[in-house]
């Protein structure tokens, strides 16, 4: 018995619906219906452009204490939580007409301009894992988001084929919460496990 190889696709993006602000709802939201697409709302749009996620490796700092003569490791004084790099990445097709990156762009103008009425972090967005079957195992929540970058948009004359191009949007989260929703009863057997 072999055992399987994951599938780096088995999970899905989801930006809620009330991600984008309402300036950009207003203006976006005419021309995406207007492609005649089987989505709702903005954010369903931008979620199925969604290509890749990437997370940051978790690294431990230990705590070192002489012990004699030998220098003896300990765990840090610290959860995990608190010494994570709680930055994203995350990848998106460039959809027709640039939409998808003009969409983040103005939505970072807004974030980025001094105004009382706007909230000091994006909403939440969530990340879930999927089993070989397709049912949720794990959902991260990621909470109080800011954007630190959009990546560079090169576009050119001499490039005249459709082509399959993709941006980049980085994020940094303040918070985390994990649904753990794996109910192990939905996977017992009576086979022997053979290892």
């Amino acid at each position: 018995m072999s055992i399987l190889n994951s599938k780096l696709n088995q999970y899905f993006i989801w930006f809620p619906q009330d991600f984008f602000y309402p300036e950009i709802r207003e203006r976006w939201t005419p021309i995406v219906k207007k492609l005649k697409l089987p989505y709702q709302s903005l954010e369903d749009y931008v979620n199925a452009t969604v290509q890749s996620i990437t997370f940051p490796e978790v690294q431990l700092t230990p705590v070192s204490q002489g012990q004699s003569q030998f220098d003896i490791k300990y765990r840090g004084g610290k959860e995990l939580e608190p010494i994570l790099d709680k930055s994203l990445n995350i990848t998106f097709k460039l959809s027709e007409g640039f939409f998808t990156y003009w969409m983040f762009f103005e939505q970072i103008e807004l974030f980025q301009r001094y105004s009382l009425d706007k909230p000091i972090f994006w909403p939440s967005m969530y990340v879930s894992f999927l089993d070989n079957n397709g049912f949720e195992i794990l959902a991260f929540e990621f909470k109080k988001i800011i954007p630190i970058g959009l990546s560079q948009l090169n576009v050119s004359h001499a490039t005249v084929a459709a082509e399959f191009n993709t941006f980049n949007l980085n994020l940094i989260y303040n918070r985390y919460n994990i649904k753990r929703k794996l109910d192990p009863g939905a996977y017992q057997t009576n086979e022997p496990l053979d290892i």
